[in-house]
């Protein structure tokens, strides 16, 4: 955890903005499906609540990854540059998970990248209750470098507009 005198690095900082489940589905649901249509957005994603939907829409466009236009008269949402190389990321978190059995041996998509996010966010040398290993741990570098990168190339959304996953769930926002 930081302290105030500690400030978050950016790697840090968008691995805990970006681990909200409704984002990680948003963006991987468009990522393998193309644009997804307004209208479609609840029964696209089921189990997501209309004020995790809003959520995941709202902080996706403030962030830049997401884009609102219109395709054959309906209005959808697609993935700007970011969005697509924030999709890599999730993947790449998914991927180690699967490989290292990370949380558990079964594990759904979003639950490996919101666990494998959160292990981005411990300081160096501390350790997560049930965590990985220590060729997982120094395989993680993988994960940390991917998401290092897309924070460099787009992460400015963050510094300015930063809302932690961990604060996310108790966000009151405009439908």
């Amino acid at each position: 955890m930081n302290t105030p005198h500690t400030p978050a690095s950016p790697t840090h900082q968008a691995a805990d903005t970006l681990a909200h489940a409704g984002l990680i589905r948003l963006i991987s649901e468009i990522d393998d499906n193309g644009p997804l249509q307004r209208r479609m957005l609840a029964t696209t994603l089921p189990g997501l609540s209309r004020r995790q939907l809003t959520h995941a829409t709202t902080t996706g466009r403030r962030l830049g990854l997401l884009r609102a236009g219109r395709q054959g008269g309906n209005a959808c949402y697609a993935l700007t540059s970011a969005g697509r190389d924030l999709a890599e990321v999730y993947d790449t978190a998914a991927r180690w998970a699967r490989t290292h059995h990370y949380p558990h041996p079964v594990s759904d998509f979003t639950t490996r990248v919101q666990a494998t996010l959160s292990l981005l966010t411990l300081q160096p040398g501390a350790t997560a209750e049930a965590g990985p290993d220590d060729e997982a741990a120094r395989t993680l570098n993988s994960v940390r470098a991917a998401l290092s990168q897309w924070a460099g190339d787009h992460g400015d959304a963050l510094a300015t507009n930063p809302v932690p996953a961990s604060a996310q769930d108790g966000m009151d926002l405009a439908a």
